[in-house]
């Protein structure tokens, strides 16, 4: 199981770093698939959701590190959001504990389900690799909602929410796609470390295994993240659809088969 969950960190922290999202929406479905394929075990929802948040939470800052020597956070941005999405992710993932592991399954099979329709429908943007990014209107009482809708539902299943925080960015927020990748690290950092603290103190997060999954996800969320910069914001936009894509049909398929 500790190997699984090694090269299990290596892929989601490189998708962190490479997407800005903090890894969930590829590391939840992996680590429920993953073990039991190769003999290593079964793993609850419950298991996976505080393994993934921890997961988040070094992936996150690992990769914002990288984004903020690139010039691609917003500092507006990144605080009225992930503040309120800070203190609502503790209450998602300390109640948590009181929800049904299928409960927790369709909340985030939701999620998946309408950050996979907005990215989906999000217009394309012709920014190139290197070149500045455009100016956009700071909006603040869409973003502190932002942070608390996302910050709830995502600490609960133990995700950072990058996955479903991104297409809002861009298409609520209207926030330049490298701005928002870089930023959205950030605060998927925020809501990761009180959520974080939400599963640990209500003894959801499995200390041993949680160690193979951080020593995967530290440096290969600083690649992913410098290799980020060299791509266009329409490649990073199709990498995240069909791993949204996926994601959302491996989780609804084992809701819909009762597994």
């Amino acid at each position: 199981m500790m190997l699984t969950l090694f090269i299990l960190g290596l892929c989601g922290g490189f998708l962190s770093g490479l997407l800005g999202v903090g890894g969930a929406v590829i590391m939840i479905p992996l680590m429920l698939t993953v073990p039991p394929l190769v003999g290593a075990g079964v793993l609850t929802m419950k298991e996976v959701a505080g393994l993934s948040m921890v997961q988040v939470l070094v992936s996150s800052i690992s990769g914002m590190i990288i984004h903020k020597k690139n010039n691609f956070v917003n500092g507006k941005v990144l605080l009225s959001i992930g503040i309120p999405m800070g203190i609502c992710a503790l209450s998602g993932a300390y109640f948590s504990q009181y929800f049904e592991n299928r409960t927790l399954l369709i909340v985030f099979g939701f999620l998946v389900l309408i950050a996979f329709i907005m990215l989906l429908l999000k217009k394309e943007q012709n920014e190139l690799p290197g070149e500045p990014v455009e100016e956009f209107k700071f909006r603040l009482i869409p973003s502190l909602l932002i942070g608390a809708f996302v910050g709830f539902m995502s600490g609960s299943v133990g995700a950072g929410g990058g996955f479903i925080l991104i297409p809002l960015m861009v298409t609520v927020l209207k926030v330049p796609m490298k701005v928002t990748v870089g930023t959205s690290l950030g605060i998927v950092f925020l809501g990761a470390l009180t959520g974080s603290i939400g599963k640990i103190l209500s003894m959801q997060v499995g200390l041993v295994m949680m160690v193979p999954l951080i020593l995967g996800s530290i440096p290969a969320a600083q690649l992913g993240a410098k290799c980020s910069k060299r791509l266009k914001p329409t490649t990073i936009r199709y990498l995240l659809l069909v791993i949204v894509f996926a994601s959302a049909a491996k989780v609804w398929w084992q809701i819909l088969a009762g597994r």
